[in-house]
């Protein structure tokens, strides 16, 4: 019988364990984190996020279109799925609506987009982005396919079902990887126990490269390097009136392309 444990129950783990789960039942799944689930301070734990296939690497696109099928189409995501779409604002000298067209058109699914200027946009969408501070070269796309998911209600649904399903969720914090000739063969929690695995994933976004210098800080070729980079994420909820519920409520979501910054604001 193959065994996995996976560290990290944000939004990789747990769907990790999930469809690996469901594809094998048999397999002994074990998901390990700091707290009882949903872990708080996991990139996934939010009031909602965008579900989007608009991304200038092919291979994310390709990936953000199956996404969006699951989110649709699944029984079980779909219930926490609303397809408000997305509206990309871009600096028109970075080519990056052109990029992202260029891949949807590759992946055949342009069909659902439409291209504003900064002119333009200030008549759609009930006039409500007639005052955005845009600058005249400014591009904007809008893809009415992507929409925005329940973040957090459906991360702790997850969760539940993979227990159904037989994982195992232990909650405490891993200390270091016990690694045996380039290869992890264990985790060592802070509790002092040692969970054991014939395949041990890796699902912990930020604290992945301290975590792994922690664990074996003389081997060079195992350090993360440049190949992922952590990033602080400001979050702000607003309360709307009634009156500002309904203005708002067949708007899109939208991602703020910032020249010069990674990622985008939302």
């Amino acid at each position: 019988m193959s065994s996995y444990i996976i560290v990290g129950a944000g939004v990789f783990g747990v769907s990790t364990a999930y469809h690996l789960k469901k594809q094998t039942p048999s397999a002994s799944v074990t998901l390990i984190d700091r707290t009882d689930p949903p872990c708080p301070i996991a990139a996934s734990h939010d009031i909602n996020k965008i579900v989007r296939a608009d991304y200038e690497d092919i291979f994310y696109c390709g990936l953000g279109l199956k996404t969006l099928h699951c989110w649709k189409t699944d029984p079980f995501f779909k219930q926490w799925f609303h397809p408000a779409g997305l509206l990309s604002v871009t600096d028109g000298r970075s080519c990056l609506i052109e990029k992202i067209l260029g891949n949807l058109e590759k992946l055949d699914a342009k069909s659902e987009t439409e291209v504003f200027t900064p002119m333009e946009i200030g008549t759609k969408f009930r006039g409500v982005f007639t005052n955005m501070r845009l600058r005249p070269d400014d591009k904007l796309l809008f893809n009415a396919s992507a929409g925005i998911a329940e973040a957090e209600k459906a991360l702790s649904a997850t969760v539940q079902a993979c227990i159904g399903l037989g994982v195992r969720y232990v909650a405490t914090a891993v200390s270091r990887l016990i690694i045996e000739e380039n290869v992890c063969k264990a985790v060592q929690a802070e509790d002092g126990n040692r969970y054991s695995a014939a395949n041990i994933i890796l699902s912990t976004g930020a604290a992945t490269a301290k975590l792994i210098a922690d664990s074996a800080p003389r081997q060079a070729e195992l350090q993360v390097g440049p190949r992922i980079t952590a990033r602080a994420v400001c979050c702000a909820a607003v309360k709307l009136d009634k009156q500002q519920e309904e203005t708002f409520r067949k708007v899109p979501a939208v991602a703020h392309h910032v020249t010069g910054i990674q990622g985008a604001a939302s």
